[in-house]
């Protein structure tokens, strides 16, 4: 037997769904409707980050997370955003901070955002295989800061090596 579907499954309201978003700390991800996560310091003692929401000039939260936390932004009872603190990557010059999942809801007291069908197609396409928030941020993939870490673990092995043989 099978039944109409009179109620389709169709999200409207999701404007990032499951993806993976990487900062490094001082920097800002800009997500729709003009929210703005920043990292504002990592404490590498307690393995933690602070993380800051606003919107405009006005701070929305302030939380300090650990690897496997939540961030969890809510207006008039509905979630409008959720991170996860996947993993905290600490060096000596910078830490870097991924976020996943990822996810953004529609806030209604905002206009809704344009997004070209373009960038609508290819997030579902890609939503696999490439998973961002095709937002306009300073951290286009996480792929260069993991290159940057081992460039410098390999300088500094050949170096600690080099002092060795001496």
């Amino acid at each position: 037997m099978v039944l109409p579907a009179q109620f389709p499954l169709v999200v409207e309201d999701v404007l990032l769904n499951d993806t993976s978003i990487y900062l490094i700390t001082g920097k800002t991800w800009h997500f729709y409707q003009g929210y703005n996560f920043t990292i504002k310091s990592v404490n590498q003692e307690s393995d933690s980050v602070w993380v800051e929401l606003s919107l405009g000039d006005k701070i929305l939260q302030s939380q300090i997370l650990a690897e496997g936390d939540n961030f969890i932004y809510q207006k008039n009872d509905k979630t409008i955003l959720n991170l996860t603190v996947n993993t905290i990557y600490i060096s000596d010059n910078e830490e870097l901070v991924a976020f996943s999942p990822v996810f953004q809801y529609i806030d209604s007291t905002l206009p809704r955002p344009f997004i070209p069908e373009k960038e609508i197609n290819e997030t579902e396409n890609e939503s696999s295989l490439h998973n961002d928030s095709r937002g306009i941020n300073e951290i286009e993939s996480f792929r260069w800061a993991i290159s940057l870490l081992l460039i410098v673990l390999t300088a500094t092995l050949i170096l600690i090596f080099k002092k060795d043989k001496i």
